[in-house]
C-alpha cells in the first residue's frame, strides 16, 4: 500500500524517526511535545529528555515484542483497509488505543481465511505492548497442546507459570481450524473462565458465532458457556472479502506470465 510522503517539518521528523528504527517514538512525538510545552522546556532539555525516554521505552518495547510471539511485520500501518473495505478502519484505530485491554475487554476477529483477521490481531498487540501491556500470541492448536500437558491448566501452579493465563492480553489465532473434541473443548472453557473479566483476550476465527458449538465438539449448552463469557465485554470485528493470500498469488502469477511473454517476444525477434 502506498504512502503519502512527509509534507511538513512534523511528518519529516517522525519519518526521520522512523528511518533510524524508533518507532515508539515516532509514534508517541505528539505526546513528547505536548508534554514538554506543559514542563515548558527547553530545547535543550526537551532534546534530553526525549532521548533518554526513547532509548528506554525502545529497549523495552523490542524486549516485550520479542517475548510477545508477534509475528513480525504485521502493523496497522500496513494493512490495507482499502483492499478490505468491510473492516471499519475507525473501529480498529479505536481499538488500537488498547482501551479495551484496560478495561479487561475481547476482541473476536471473525471471517474467512486470508482476510486480514491474523494481521489485525497482531497489529493491535503490537499497539498494546507499546502501551506498556504484557501481550501473548498464540496459535489455536500450539494453545490446546499445551493445555493438554496440564492436568487442569486453569487450577494447577500459581498463575504466573502459565503465561496464557496471567499474561494481560492472549491472543489466540486461528481457533476453528480443527474441531475441538469435548475434553479439548472443556480446556478451552477452563482458560475462558479463567480470564474472564481479570484480563483480555483476541481471538481469531474462520468460525461464525452460530458454528461455534460444532466448533466445541458439538456441546451447544458448553459453547453457550463460552461464548457467554466472551461476548459479555466484547468487540466484534467481520472481516469479510476476498483472500490476501490468494491476490498476492494472482499477482505474482501475472508478473510471471508478463515475464514469460516478454521472453518469447524476445525470443521472437
Amino acid at each position: 500500500m502506498s504512502r503519502a510522503k512527509p509534507t511538513s517539518g512534523f511528518d519529516r521528523s517522525r519519518a526521520l524517526l522512523t528511518r533510524l528504527g524508533w518507532d515508539f517514538t515516532s509514534e508517541r512525538l505528539p505526546d513528547f511535545i505536548e508534554q514538554g510545552v506543559r514542563d515548558q522546556l527547553t530545547l535543550g532539555a526537551f532534546l534530553e529528555t526525549l532521548a533518554e525516554t526513547s532509548f528506554r521505552e525502545e529497549k523495552r518495547v523490542k524486549m516485550w515484542l520479542k517475548h510477545s510471539r508477534l509475528p513480525v511485520g504485521k502493523t496497522l500501518e500496513s494493512f490495507d483497509f482499502l483492499f478490505n473495505r468491510s473492516v471499519e478502519r475507525e473501529k480498529i484505530e479505536m481499538l488500537a488505543t488498547c482501551e479495551f485491554a484496560r478495561r479487561r475487554e475481547t476482541i473476536l476477529l471473525l471471517g474467512p481465511p486470508g482476510t486480514g483477521k491474523t494481521h489485525l490481531a497482531t497489529a493491535i498487540g503490537v499497539k498494546a505492548v507499546e502501551n506498556g501491556i504484557n501481550t501473548l500470541f498464540i496459535d489455536a492448536d500450539d494453545l490446546i497442546d499445551w493445555m493438554r500437558r496440564m492436568k487442569d491448566p486453569a487450577l494447577q501452579g500459581p498463575p504466573r507459570r502459565l503465561r496464557y493465563l496471567s499474561v494481560q492480553l492472549l491472543i489466540i489465532d486461528e481457533l476453528g481450524f480443527l474441531a475441538l473434541d469435548r475434553r479439548d473443548a472443556h480446556r478451552l472453557f477452563q482458560l475462558v473462565n479463567f480470564r474472564y473479566e481479570r484480563s483480555s483476550t483476541i481471538i481469531t476465527s474462520n468460525k461464525s458465532i452460530s458454528e461455534w458449538p460444532a466448533m466445541l465438539a458439538g456441546d451447544e449448552a458448553l459453547a453457550a458457556a463460552i461464548l457467554d463469557r466472551l461476548l459479555h465485554h466484547c468487540h466484534v470485528v467481520q472481516s469479510d472479502g476476498a483472500s490476501y493470500r490468494l491476490r498476492q498469488i494472482e499477482h505474482q502469477l501475472k508478473l510471471q506470465t508478463g515475464k514469460a511473454r516478454v521472453v518469447n517476444d524476445d525470443a521472437a525477434d
